[in-house]
């Protein structure tokens, strides 16, 4: 027991507690029955070869850190639980690290932050165990409310008030370290607390290759699924495979844009298929070093698709939706409460060298909410105007946004229009908002 402090035995110990109702209360017997259905849904070949395959991998890369003399046995606890909160997690959140582009540098620098060494710090030391057993499940449950608080604007002050408590405690917690440091600071000066300090920090980064090799090996997978119903002849699906594979090799995000690409048109002969990959490097050699569009034509549209990215509306790649007509969109951002909430989304459109129309939509899917979309649109639109004409909305266009009236002008050689469109038969009234600057 010696090498679980308080804290963990509380955790422990509550769930064992938890464990054991499950298991044996009559009134269970439903979570009993989901929760073997979870288990085998887990215990499945491609789960568990993947699973073997990094506890393989991180056996390797203790060994050498072991060799290396920055390992010890002592740090087996630590590993074991890295592995279940760091290591097994990170697997099945792929999809969001595919996503998010700087998750790398960050998996490094937060381990350098200064939050995280005075974490570090604050865990060493611990509670008595029986005050340890009485705050876990306190903890829990502020936490667990926390997040259910902050799903509705309405529990804002339940929300403050949790998120209060949750600051003593801290404040608590760091002026025990404080004392405990002062008065008993064998316990943290030592070797054994260096090596706490340092490992799993250096199992994060010797982790990090194993975790690309997977977001690479997945993506090649999605992409090479969705080429049996992009490409029908076997042969050029197969040599699809094999230039993909070099050509493409580690850009995850030129493989993605040239599959999207492939699923628009038809590859029935080999000159079909490099002219795919022709398409893509010319397009990527575009967007690198886009062309200067006189003012009178319209936007570059590799400029034009990046207008609102501050407002977390950057859209997609640019590509040819039909042979002449090229386009770009944004994800559907929600930007209310509700079962159904509102969204935006941002639009480019034109052919393949001049950006014609920048489009933002607004879908209203209550009308009751009606001013809150009306300042939402307002809001991007004057940042849309901004970035695309260096001009402000006029007092005119504001007032048909904020009283939702169809509107259009021309400023500055563009057309600015308001369109809104009403859904028959809507349960609730809803209707599209679009806000348009197009060249004349």
């Amino acid at each position: 027991m010696d090498i679980f402090n308080n804290r963990e035995i509380a955790i422990g110990f509550w769930l064992l507690a938890i464990s054991a109702y499950v298991l044996l209360s009559p009134k269970m017997v439903e979570v009993r029955s989901s929760f073997r259905h979870l288990l085998s849904a887990f215990f499945v070949k491609q789960i568990m070869s993947v699973l073997g395959l990094m506890v393989a991998y991180m056996m390797f890369v203790v060994y050498f850190l072991f060799e290396m003399d920055l390992w010890n046995t002592e740090q087996i606890k630590n590993t074991i639980f890295w592995c279940v909160s760091v290591g097994f997690m990170s697997l099945f959140k792929i999809e969001s690290i595919k996503k998010d582009k700087s998750f790398f540098k960050h998996s490094v620098l937060d381990n350098l932050k200064l939050l995280a060494i005075l974490q570090f710090v604050v865990g060493v030391y611990t509670f008595p165990i029986w005050i340890e057993i009485l705050l876990v499940p306190v903890l829990v449950f502020i936490g667990a409310m926390t997040a259910i608080a902050e799903t509705d604007k309405k529990y804002h002050q339940v929300k403050t008030l949790l998120e209060y408590c949750l600051s003593v405690f801290g404040t608590i917690l760091i002026v025990y370290t404080l004392y405990m440091l002062a008065t008993n600071f064998d316990e943290f000066g030592n070797e054994k607390t260096a090596y706490d300090f340092f490992v799993p920090p250096l199992l994060t980064l010797f982790y990090l290759p194993f975790v690309f090799f997977m977001l690479v090996y997945s993506t090649y997978e999605q992409v090479f699924v969705r080429l049996k119903f992009s490409i029908k002849d076997k042969l050029y699906r197969n040599l699809a495979k094999v230039y993909a594979l070099i050509l493409l090799n580690f850009r995850m995000s030129l493989l993605d844009r040239w599959s999207c690409h492939v699923a628009r048109i038809k590859v029935e002969s080999h000159a079909d298929l490099v002219e795919s990959f022709r398409h893509m490097f010319k397009v990527k050699r575009a967007e690198s070093n886009p062309i200067d569009v006189p003012v009178d034509l319209g936007w570059s549209p590799y400029q034009a698709k990046e207008f609102l990215s501050c407002e977390g509306l950057s859209t997609g790649f640019y590509n040819n939706l039909f042979e002449e007509e090229w386009f770009a969109s944004s994800p559907m951002e929600e930007f209310s409460d509700g079962v159904i909430p509102d969204n935006i989304a941002y639009y480019v459109e034109g052919s393949e060298k001049v950006a014609k129309v920048l489009k933002l939509i607004v879908n209203v899917n209550d009308a009751a909410r009606t001013h809150q979309a009306c300042e939402k649109l307002e809001s991007i639109a004057e940042v849309l105007s901004v970035s695309s004409l260096g001009l402000s909305l006029s007092e005119e266009m504001k007032s048909a946004i904020s009283y939702c009236h169809p509107y259009a002008e021309e400023m500055e050689g563009k057309e600015i229009a308001l369109i809104v469109e009403n859904w028959p038969n809507h349960k609730f009234n809803g209707f599209d908002l679009k806000f348009m600057i197009s060249s004349i």
